[in-house]
């Protein structure tokens, strides 16, 4: 019978994945995550986007996403 192959020694992966959290953009006025876009440069040549956006309290601002 054929023995199951094993994937080469550099190619196992040993120890955990690191995990990394993005939060949601916020309000900076009232911290609220009710936000609606309305405006948006997907990618700006170095990668990132801008989106110009509303919270429901009326304050407006960017989101730089990196």
């Amino acid at each position: 019978m054929n023995e199951p192959s094993h994937p080469p020694a550099s190619k196992v992966h040993v120890g955990r994945l690191a995990t990394v959290t993005v939060e949601r953009p916020r309000c900076p006025a009232c911290g609220s995550a009710a936000l609606r876009k309305y405006r948006s440069i997907r990618d700006q040549g170095d990668g990132s986007s801008i989106w110009w956006v509303r919270c429901e309290c009326g304050e407006r601002f960017r989101v730089l996403l990196e």
